[in-house]
């Protein structure tokens, strides 16, 4: 999974606003939305050509949230839901009770049994 970075903050919008919050950034969208406010998460590579980001698994980025000890995380980007393997990351979450949100254009459907 591309991952840009994995932080602690508050969420900022929604019914979960100023809730201490691991915040999961994704590399990749397939969108270019004038409004976005999380450009520089569209793709791995910067202009001037360095890589940005990590490839991790689903058990590496459970590791790193695991250290953050918050029990809400936000799963954003960049498109979280184009990565394949979101259904597995989702699943390990709920395994150790994390409050989960998605924060997704849409754009990608992902039935609901594989997540």
């Amino acid at each position: 999974m591309q991952v840009l970075e994995i932080y602690q903050s508050r969420q900022g919008e929604g019914i979960w606003t100023g809730q201490p919050s691991v915040f999961v950034r994704f590399l990749g969208c397939l969108l270019r939305c004038r409004f976005c406010d999380t450009d520089y998460a569209r793709c791995n590579v910067e202009e001037n050509g360095d890589e940005r980001g990590a490839d991790l698994t689903p058990d590496e980025i459970i590791g790193r949230v695991l250290l953050l000890d918050l029990p809400h995380v936000i799963l954003t980007g960049g498109e979280p839901m184009i990565s394949p393997k979101i259904a597995e990351l989702t699943k390990l979450l709920k395994e150790f009770d994390y409050q989960i949100t998605i924060e997704t254009s849409g754009i990608v459907f992902q039935p609901v049994s594989a997540i």
